[in-house]
């Protein structure tokens, strides 16, 4: 039974008291002497279930009333020596008694206090033992995972694990709230505000020690935090371990990754390469023999540079393969179209025009190579399918905006009449299926619309 606690426990003693004094009263012509029979259960009953100063106060009031009431001359306190001594030792034997029942009582709550940590020990125990391995495609959302797992195990608001990886001079940092799963990376100078943001009450932190990692977890939100350090501690050292895991799993794709970028590479270098470079022999010793009419052999020679122009990009491309390529620097983006819209209006004899605002933008070597790409592929695609007499490229990012890229041509248009964004283009499949893919690769969504006057392709990338 609870105890009860405030200023109604008090009631207990007055109450257990009045009820021995009835009891007492009642059966007195059958008690002789035993005036206090009905007073020790009093006692001991205020005394478990109220304390001990409740109990104290149920034999000061047991004293007073058997003096008062049940020891000659009634209804005074004007009692003889042999009475008041054996009160003194009832009040001495109930005090004894109330101690006792107060023990007790505190023995059955430890005990319980004991049972229910004990008991939450085994729930803990039981998930860490069950602790999950970490598998994803992503190293961030894996992280995310683990510190997600983490914070149900100890019960936490917010858990933020912060680690350096072997010898990289960047720490790094991943929070369970984090809806993007995002790892940051950041400076150690930077790391004091990312701390600063967590919760001041019941914060605890343990460090962990792994081969390729090493840092600390904070766990914030967490009830009676003294008590949780053996906890955190070990939840740290399960988050460590799985950061670990994750780590080496995230080397050893990318060594998978370089492997199989560098025999694409080789392939492709050996293969279609060297093929593309005996065309071009071929073609070039066709055009110089004299043979041929002026203008056909104006056609081959431009035939021969569009396959040079297309080796370039191919060595591009393999360059980007390797492990370890060469760095280029930005540059702007106006240049490299112009240079794409110089040799496809060459190829296909059509009039193409590209406008890059601002004409100075420049964009990080992957995206750039993206950009390119991808206005390669839908200028292509609309000179191939629309037969279009005019094309136009329009290349726009505001400061801190989105990319946007717009194709615009004067041909027949795609199948379907209408806009369609990129929901539609998704659960349709129609449009430039691969063009499609290389925007949602970045991000981005894709726009069309087609009328019989020509059509209109937008892409947005975000910033």
């Amino acid at each position: 039974m609870k105890a009860i606690r405030g200023g109604a426990e008090y009631a207990i003693p007055v109450l257990s008291v009045a009820v021995a004094a009835l009891a007492t009263a009642l059966a007195q012509p059958w008690m002789g002497p035993s005036i206090s029979l009905f007073f020790f259960p009093a006692i001991v009953i205020t005394s478990v279930y109220g304390g001990y100063g409740p109990g104290l106060l149920a034999t000061l009031l047991s004293t007073a009333v058997l003096a008062f009431f049940f020891v000659p001359p009634y209804n005074s306190f004007n009692i003889g020596t042999d009475d008041a001594l054996r009160l003194i030792a009832f009040a001495v034997v109930a005090v004894l008694t109330a101690y006792l029942g107060a023990a007790r009582r505190r023995a059955e709550d430890a005990q319980r206090l004991a049972l229910t940590d004990l008991q939450r020990a085994v729930d803990t125990l039981r998930k860490v033992i069950g602790w999950p391995v970490f598998v994803d495609a992503s190293f961030a959302n894996g992280a995310r995972k683990v510190v997600q797992y983490a914070a149900g195990v100890v019960k936490a608001t917010r858990v933020v694990a912060v680690w350096e990886a072997d010898e990289e001079p960047w720490v790094y940092s991943v929070a369970s709230d984090e809806a993007s799963g995002r790892v940051e990376r950041q400076p150690p100078t930077a790391l004091a505000p990312t701390i600063a943001r967590l919760e001041a009450s019941g914060l605890v932190s343990a460090s962990f020690a792994l081969e390729h990692v090493k840092g600390r977890v904070f766990f914030a939100g967490i009830a009676g935090p003294g008590d949780a350090m053996p906890l955190v501690e070990v939840v740290a050292r399960e988050v460590g371990n799985s950061l670990d895991q994750l780590y080496v799993q995230e080397g050893m794709q990318q060594v998978a990754i370089r492997e199989d970028r560098l025999r694409v590479a080789r392939d492709l270098h050996d293969g279609v390469l060297q093929s593309l470079t005996g065309i071009r022999l071929q073609l070039h010793e066709l055009a110089a023999t004299g043979e041929p009419a002026a203008p056909v052999r104006e056609r081959l020679l431009a035939v021969e540079r569009a396959i040079a122009l297309d080796q370039r990009d191919l060595r591009t491309f393999i360059d980007g393969l390797k492990p370890s390529p060469k760095p280029r620097a930005d540059g702007p983006v106006a240049e490299r179209l112009e240079e794409l819209r110089a040799r496809l209006g060459r190829e296909w004899k059509t009039s193409i025009a590209v406008r890059v605002t601002p004409i100075d933008l420049s964009l990080p070597p992957p995206v750039d190579d993206a950009v390119r790409l991808m206005v390669r592929e839908a200028v292509v695609n609309a000179l191939q399918h629309a037969h279009p007499s005019r094309v136009s490229v329009d290349v726009q990012r505001d400061d801190g905006g989105p990319l946007r890229i717009v194709v615009s041509d004067d041909g027949r248009g795609f199948p379907f009449r209408g806009r369609v964004d990129q929901s539609q283009l998704d659960a349709s499949n129609v449009g430039p299926v691969s063009l499609r893919e290389r925007v949602v690769a970045l991000s981005g969504s894709m726009a069309i619309e087609s009328t019989a006057a020509g059509s209109r392709l937008e892409i947005t990338l975000p910033a």
